[in-house]
Formats: C-alpha cells, sequence, structure tokens
C-alpha cells in the first residue's frame, strides 16, 4: 500500500472549492473581533457574570462586521450542549454559543465559530515530540467523569497547552463537531485554530508510518532529515486531509471556512500548513505576533495566493492578558494592513475575562483602532497593487529545504525589508503560479531569494522573461532542486547566470567592498562565471575569532567570485552566491543593506516611485478601475514598530518628498490625511507632503485635457 496508505483516508473528501461567488462579500475591507472566552475547566468565577444579552450590545459598539464566537474553551469543554464534547458546567445548562451568536447574526453581524485542536481528556492521543516522554495527567477536574472516557476532563493550568497528534482519533471527534455546531447553529463562518504539531511525533498513532518512511526502529532526527522529501510530504498531506474534511462539512451547508492558516512565510513546514490547504480556506487567517514587518509581508503573500486576507492582530498588552496594546500599536497596524491590501483586520488574544465581562478600556481601544481601519475603505475596493518589483515565493522551497531549515524564509525576509526601507513598491510572486514569461511581463525587476526548489516550467518562464528584457537578481540556492524536491547536479537557471557549480561551504568570510573587505556569513556556492565579477570571496584567518564571537579577519582574495552579472538577450541578470539578505536579516548590518540596493539599482531600469523620507516609511503603488486612478500608500512604520505593544507615540514625518510618472496624459492630485503641493513637468509629478502622521494616501486620477 505504500507509506502513505494508512493516511489517505480524507484526502479524496472535500476537495471542491465553494462558488467564489458564495463569499464574494469577504474581499471587502471589514473589521473582525476575535472575541476570545477562555475558562478554565475547574474555575470558579467562569461565566459568573454571564449576560448574552450585554455582550450582544458590547460587540456590536466596537464595531466588529464580524465575530469569532468560541463554541468551546481552549481546552475542547463545550460552551454549548454537545453529544460529542463534555458541556462547562459553570454554564449551568445554558447555550453560550447559541444564545450569544444568534443575538449577533439577529444585530447584522457575522459570526464564526471557533474550536481549538487543543485537548484535556485523552493523554494517549497526545503528540510525543522526538526525544521526550508521554505527557502525564494532570488531576482531573472536580466534575469529571473517570468512567467515561470523554469526560475525564483534567484540570489543566491556565497557560499550558495539551497537544492532540494530528494522527490521533481527535480527527474524527473535531470533524463531528464541526458538523454538530455547523448542523445546530449555523454560523456564517467556521474556525479551527491550534491545528499542529510543531515537531517530529513518535506516538502510536505516527511511529508505524515513520518506521515505514526512515526503514528503521531507531526513530532519530538523522533518520528523519536523510528522508525529509518522504517525511515532510507525508506530514503535509496529513494536516490537509483534515482541513479537507472538515471544509467539506462546511460547504454542505454553505459555511465558509477560515481556520488558522497562520503564517507559512515564518513557520518550518513541519507544522503542517503549505499550498494543500488553500482550495480547503474561503478567508486565510493568519496571526500576527507584534511584528509589524510580518504582517506587511503576509499581507502581501494573501494577495499572491489569491486568498481573501484576514490579519488578526494579538494585541493583548505587555505581560498582560485582557489588556489591549496602546491606541497608537493599533493605528500603526491598521495603517500597514491599509497599505498592503488586508481586508479584514482585528484584535485576537483578547476578550471577555472569564466572568464573561470586558475591560471598558479594551472595548474603547478596539473601537478606535476599527474605525481607522474602516476609514477610506473605498481605496481597497476593486484595486489591485501596481508595483513593478516581484519578489518570488515558492512553495516547494518552503517544503523542501534541506531538513526544514529556514534559509529561504530568512533571505525573503532580508530583501523584503531592503525594498521596504528603499521606499521600493515590491509584490509577491507564487512560484508555481508562473507558467510563462507573460505572468512576469509587468514587472522591471524579478527578484529569486535562495528559491531552490522549482520547476523547468518556471525556469523557462524566467529565462525568457529576461531574454526578453526583463531583469533577474538570483541568491544562493536558487534552481539547485526542482519542484518535488529532488536536488539537481547544477543550476537549472546556470544557463541563464553564467554559472557552474563547484562546490559550496559554510561560515563566515569576506568580500570585496568599495572601501574595503567586508564580513559575511552563510552558506557560499563556489561557481565559476562567464559573467563581470562585481565582487570576489575572500579568505579570512583560518586561527578563527579573538572575540570570541564571528570575527572574520579578512586575508586575500580568492577564485571564487560572490556577486557577478551579465546580459540575457535584451535582458540582464545578476546573480550572488550566497544568502546576502539572509545576512541583513539575521545581522542588520548596513554594508550588507546598501550592497542588495546597490545591486537592485544596477538591475531597475529606474525607481518606480522616489522618495525623501527616512526608511521607515512604507510605500505601496495600488491601481482601481472604478473610480480610474493610481493609489500611493504611505505609511509611518515609525522607528519603534519592532516594538509595537510599547508604542505610545507615533512621531510625525516633515517634508515627505515622492516622485513618480502618470499613468495618465493629464492627471489631478489629491491626498487624503495630509497637506500636499504638486508639481507637474510633462508625466513626472513630485508631490510633497508638510507633515505625514501615521498614513496618508496620494490619489491620482485622470482629468479632461483642456
Amino acid at each position: 500500500m505504500g507509506v502513505l496508505a494508512n493516511n489517505t483516508r480524507a484526502t479524496a473528501a472535500g476537495t471542491g472549492q465553494a462558488p467564489a461567488s458564495l463569499h464574494a462579500w469577504l474581499n471587502k475591507r471589514q473589521r473582525i473581533y476575535w472575541y476570545d472566552q477562555y475558562a478554565l475547566n475547574d474555575q470558579e468565577t467562569a461565566f459568573a457574570n454571564y449576560d448574552p444579552d450585554r455582550i450582544a450590545k458590547e460587540l456590536a459598539e466596537v464595531g466588529a462586521d464580524i465575530v469569532a464566537v468560541y463554541a468551546a474553551n481552549q481546552f475542547s469543554v463545550a460552551y454549548y450542549p454537545s453529544k460529542i464534547w463534555p458541556m462547562h458546567p459553570n454554564l449551568k445548562g445554558r447555550d453560550y454559543f447559541g444564545e450569544v451568536s444568534s443575538r449577533l447574526q439577529a444585530q447584522g453581524q457575522k459570526v464564526i465559530g471557533y474550536i481549538n485542536w487543543l485537548e484535556s481528556r485523552h493523554p494517549d492521543w497526545y503528540y510525543v515530540p522526538l526525544g521526550t516522554e508521554p505527557e502525564k495527567e494532570f488531576p482531573l477536574a472536580s466534575w469529571a467523569d473517570p468512567n467515561k472516557p470523554d469526560w475525564r476532563v483534567q484540570m489543566v493550568p491556565g497557560g499550558r497547552w495539551r497537544y492532540a497528534c494530528i494522527n490521533s482519533p481527535r480527527r474524527a471527534q473535531v470533524v463531528a463537531v464541526a458538523r454538530e455546531i455547523v448542523e445546530r447553529y449555523h454560523p456564517d463562518g467556521f474556525h479551527l485554530d491550534m491545528f499542529f504539531n510543531s515537531g517530529v511525533c513518535v506516538c502510536p498513532y505516527c511511529r508505524p508510518t515513520l518506521e515505514q518512511i526512515c526503514g528503521t526502529k531507531d526513530i532519530t532526527m538523522e533518520a528523519v532529515n536523510a528522508h525529509w522529501r518522504e517525511f515532510i510530504d507525508w506530514r503535509s498531506e496529513c494536516s490537509a486531509s483534515l482541513i479537507a474534511e472538515v471544509s467539506a462539512v462546511l460547504r454542505e451547508h454553505g459555511v465558509f471556512a477560515a481556520h488558522n492558516g497562520q503564517n507559512p512565510l515564518w513557520l518550518s513546514p513541519i507544522y503542517g500548513f503549505d499550498e494543500n490547504w488553500l482550495p480547503h480556506l474561503d478567508l486565510y487567517v493568519s496571526e500576527i505576533f507584534f511584528n509589524l514587518h510580518a504582517s506587511d509581508l503576509t499581507m502581501r503573500w494573501h494577495r499572491a495566493i489569491g486568498k481573501p486576507s484576514c490579519e488578526l492582530l494579538t494585541s493583548s498588552s505587555p505581560d498582560h492578558a485582557h489588556l489591549s496594546v496602546p491606541q497608537t500599536a493599533w493605528q500603526v497596524s491598521a495603517a500597514s494592513a491599509k497599505a498592503n491590501g488586508c481586508n479584514v483586520l482585528g484584535p485576537c488574544c483578547v476578550g471577555a475575562y472569564p466572568d464573561t465581562t470586558s475591560s471598558k478600556r479594551l472595548l474603547d481601544t478596539v473601537r478606535q483602532g476599527l474605525d481607522f481601519f474602516m476609514e477610506d475603505a473605498d481605496l481597497h475596493a476593486g484595486s489591485a497593487p501596481a508595483a513593478k518589483v516581484a519578489l518570488v515565493f515558492s512553495w516547494a522551497t518552503r517544503k523542501y529545504f534541506r531538513e526544514g531549515r529556514m534559509d529561504w524564509s530568512q533571505e525573503l525576509d532580508g530583501w523584503s525589508r531592503v525594498l521596504i526601507e528603499e521606499h521600493i513598491p515590491f509584490e509577491l510572486v507564487v512560484a508555481e503560479h508562473v507558467a510563462s514569461p507573460a505572468d512576469l511581463a509587468r514587472y522591471d525587476l524579478v527578484i529569486l531569494p535562495n528559491t531552490a526548489f522549482v520547476s523547468d516550467t518556471f525556469c523557462e518562464a524566467v529565462a525568457a522573461y529576461a531574454r526578453a528584457g526583463g531583469h533577474v537578481l538570483a541568491t544562493a540556492e536558487t534552481s539547485l532542486g526542482d519542484e518535488r524536491g529532488f536536488p539537481r547536479d547544477d543550476f537549472a537557471l546556470g544557463g541563464l547566470f553564467g554559472i557552474v557549480r563547484k562546490g559550496a561551504v559554510e561560515g563566515s568570510f569576506a568580500m570585496e567592498g568599495a572601501m574595503e573587505p567586508e564580513p559575511a556569513l552563510g552558506v557560499f556556492q563556489q561557481v565559476v562565471t562567464t559573467g563581470e565579477v562585481l565582487a570576489r570571496h575572500i579568505a579570512t584567518d583560518p586561527a578563527g575569532s579573538v572575540a570570541g564571537y564571528v570575527d572574520p579577519f579578512p586575508m586575500k582574495a580568492t577564485e571564487w567570485p560572490v556577486a557577478m552579472t551579465l546580459p540575457a538577450g535584451n535582458g540582464q541578470v545578476l546573480y550572488v552566491a550566497f544568502g546576502l539578505g539572509r545576512y541583513y536579516a539575521n545581522h542588520n548590518l548596513t554594508h550588507a543593506r546598501d550592497r542588495m540596493a546597490q545591486f537592485i539599482d544596477r538591475l531597475l531600469p529606474k525607481r518606480q516611485v522616489r522618495v525623501e523620507a527616512p526608511r521607515f516609511l512604507e510605500v505601496t503603488v495600488w491601481r482601481q478601475t472604478a473610480p480610474e486612478r493610481l493609489i500611493i500608500h504611505l505609511a509611518n512604520r515609525t522607528a519603534l514598530a519592532h516594538d509595537m505593544p510599547r508604542i505610545h507615540e507615533i512621531p510625525p514625518l516633515h517634508d515627505v518628498a515622492i516622485e513618480f510618472e502618470s499613468p495618465y496624459p493629464a492627471s489631478d492630485v489629491t491626498c487624503r490625511h495630509a497637506n500636499i503641493a504638486t508639481e507637474i513637468e510633462g508625466a513626472r509629478m513630485r508631490v510633497r507632503l508638510d507633515r505625514l502622521d501615521v498614513y496618508a494616501a496620494v490619489l491620482v486620477e485622470p482629468s479632461e485635457l483642456k
């Protein structure tokens, strides 16, 4: 039957997507409140002040268009009279989920039914990470029934997560609960949270297949890594098959699927989220933890994969649950979300106290944050990104990069940071969506950031794009593997780049710089080239560091080029032999950033927008068809955006200038949320903003020639 046979039970279930028109409203800009209602399994205060009318009134006043309502707590104890899961005793038989959700729907709000993969009754189902012992049981809750397996509810401490294995009998139970909820209550959407295991599980449900994959009963990380391709294919199938089963149930009843897909740009493929989830999701929900750059890139990624975008801002105050981050953090997040085309924004990790009351400060802060996000919603409708630079993401690279390493992610991170800091608008493009050079034709530059595993079709499209006049910048291991996870003997794009691989080494080294040798670090590809060498590899002192950390003392140049460029038909290509973006992302050194910007400008015919402003101003360019206009979003990320929960003020920017070329023969230029002065010289326009607070939008519309 093969090693995947015992996990194919759901691959045929629910493979059809919901009709696009059924949930088209999800593409509109709107507000969500992820209304967390935590309660411990044994807690006297739980539901002590439960009043569904008050809850509905509060959720109406915050202005949320969509509300996620807990149908169970974080340990899968039901908040409704379930026939499958035990019901929380403090509800005293009252149907929390039914009473709250029906009131919300009656007042015009959409409802998502929420359940969690976490578990508190079946230690025999728990995930067992490789190298650990199975978790021990906690004492049973005072009301548990030890004679019923599904009522052996443990008294789990508040912050403790108890993961079930994704291959355990928990699967069938979750599908049954999803059916029970949607058939009984008819919510608008449904969400399964926390469905992942973060490592190799060796529980009895996983071990037999692991032994088949690894060819041994001695399961070690070395054995798994030696069979990474087979392992990660199985792991991904196990994950996607359950999502398919749950979503099939939802679609029988017209309920949209909004499971937590988390953030594949930043998480190892071992978590299970991959492209096989996409047909079974109607809204892609990503949770962002206090990281504005993760937010920026994730919203662009949602657009690239073609799913309505939902960002859950993990918005609890530092070290305190049930209190919101400052209002200024909300504004910075909302500004970035507006600039990057986010459809749905709202808070999670905040909601009601266990007794079901909420902090008044929290509710007021959330209301203001959601109101700010909804300003200028007319700029969202029917708009599409219009950047001239493409940054490529590859599902296969994420999945098959050796041993689950995140080099590719850090490389993508570094190049995206430099593009934002240089005010260069860019979009993410999915490699698996590129079938011909026409898919890249509208871009002036395509960046392949360690895009290691790609198909021949993709490589042929990139080569044809370059030879037709395009510009390609690639780094590190780009094209050294195929889309199925098999390594290639040499770069599939080696002919385009003019390189032949001779080997690779990992560690610190130096590279030629304009003033002096500059330090570098990473996996270095030793290649020979027919192109122009822009920088050469410099050996470092073999004695190593004298300071106790990375200290690459440069010695002399070697035969190996670090960066090289050459013409490709009517275009130009540039290859960098290591992860320069990863080096910048991890070390934040200005010489790496400046080198990256030089390489970009060497290839770009011209910058789409020229900006005079601090590096933390984010600039995106969009086109709208009804009405016809070019939109330049300006989001003040502030120099403190790396510490969002503690942002208490947003310093305004002064004398911001942007230059660009209008797409119209004659144009009218206006600006929202800032005063501007405009100079027009032919098609070239220069707009100066005297003051930019947190967000502004420059609108360029066609005007009739006089």
